[in-house]
């Protein structure tokens, strides 16, 4: 329950705060409204960066003491950028919010489930990503009214004061710290079927992990922010664009909802097939039937299945590959390529978008679609044909 809170009010601090109030951030740093979110590159790439070295600490000294800091980090880029009044400090608030993301979200958050309860952790990750998932419905609205009485500079100092004194004392309460960290490295809780580790290693698992999640990566935060764009593209109305492409928040809801009530019994492999398998599936039906309304619609909700799907198989799926005790380690290597793609895609859509427009977008989008089935598919065969020579995993 503490997770949820405080992945709440980090998530509506460094993600949310810029979707809602860019426009105050523009017209106080003197930036331009479309510069403001170069501001979430700059987080990502410093973020992947830090990843690796991020994952080391984590796995040594366990979740509690990195995830305080982060929080920490949290609210001094939140000070900075309420001071901000020129693109040198915004962009250092910026920075400060890269080097707490791997520690202070879903990098730390996932180590910590995992550390408290390895076997129950695949349900916790799902509940804690249904949360967050919806933690704009939280954060949107209290930005705005926190901005309308105190400023957008008030309502950033707000969040700096929560992730001071809910956040940080929350981690420094409820998370593991480095006995517990060590105790579950040496003697890790018993993982069911579904996330029980191949026997031996498995040639190119890294690899091919990490080209299917970066290319989904590329998928599922490079097209959202375009969702309008495309829908107006093959001819809807911006209101029509608007209310279809609002629907893929829905697809992805159902996606964790369904991991939650019943997807642990498959192996997250399988939840993984399926999730790459819906993204070419939902822009192919763009492409042929993307001019009428039912067929946006059924691109709008599969495409957010698929990436409801994604974001946990991409949590969940370095504790099938690797186990505990390489988990934090591994996710942070992980997070490098991914977060490389979520930093340069949304501009490099733009780009295609506005040179060739939205169908040569999605085109292309279901190329990278298509790469990515191939490796979570090779992915997956690989660790099935490890397991049947062990003699393991027949019942998957």
């Amino acid at each position: 329950m503490s997770l949820i809170l405080t992945q709440m009010v980090a998530w509506g601090s460094v993600f949310h705060a810029p979707a809602v109030l860019y426009a105050h951030m523009a017209s106080g740093t003197g930036i331009a409204p479309e510069f403001v979110f170069g501001g979430l590159t700059v987080m990502l790439l410093i973020g992947g960066l830090l990843s690796p070295a991020a994952g080391r600490v984590l796995e040594r000294d366990g979740a509690r003491r990195w995830m305080v800091i982060g929080s920490g980090l949290v609210a001094l880029g939140l000070c900075v950028l309420a001071m901000a009044r020129g693109p040198v400090a915004f962009l250092l608030a910026w920075a400060i919010f890269g080097a707490a993301m791997p520690i202070a979200l879903n990098q730390g958050a996932s180590t910590a489930l995992v550390q408290i309860a390895p076997a129950r952790a695949r349900n916790a990750i799902a509940i804690l990503l249904l949360v967050t998932g919806v933690s704009s419905f939280v954060a949107w609205p209290t930005l705005i009214w926190l901005a309308d009485g105190l400023g957008w500079r008030g309502a950033l100092v707000v969040f700096a004061a929560l992730n001071v004194f809910v956040c940080m004392p929350l981690h420094a309460w409820s998370l593991p710290g480095p006995a517990q960290a060590l105790r579950e490295r040496d003697d890790p809780e018993p993982l069911p079927e579904s996330l029980a580790p191949p026997p031996v290693p498995v040639r190119g698992a890294y690899a091919l992990a990490a080209i299917s999640f970066a290319l989904g990566g590329m998928l599922t935060w490079g097209l959202p922010l375009h969702m309008v764009g495309i829908l107006t593209g093959f001819g809807h109305a911006e209101k029509t664009a608007v209310a279809v492409g609002s629907l893929f928040g829905l697809g992805q809801m159902l996606a964790r909802g369904f991991e939650m009530v019943g997807g642990r019994r498959f192996d997250i492999l399988t939840i993984g097939v399926l999730a790459a398998l819906l993204m070419p599936a939902a822009l192919a039906a763009l492409l042929v039937w993307g001019a009428s309304p039912a067929g946006a619609v059924a691109f709008a909700i599969v495409y957010g299945l698929s990436t409801g799907f994604m974001s946990i198989v991409r949590a969940v799926a370095p504790l099938r590959l690797f186990g505990v005790a390489a988990y934090a380690r591994v996710l942070g290597r992980l997070n490098v390529p991914q977060n490389i793609a979520f930093g340069v895609t949304p501009f490099g859509f733009a780009l295609v978008r506005e040179s060739w427009g939205a169908q040569a977008l999605v085109e292309i989008a279901l190329g990278l679609a298509w790469l990515c089935l191939v490796a979570t598919v090779l992915l997956q065969l690989r660790v099935r044909a490890v397991e049947r020579r062990a003699g393991r995993g027949a019942s998957r």
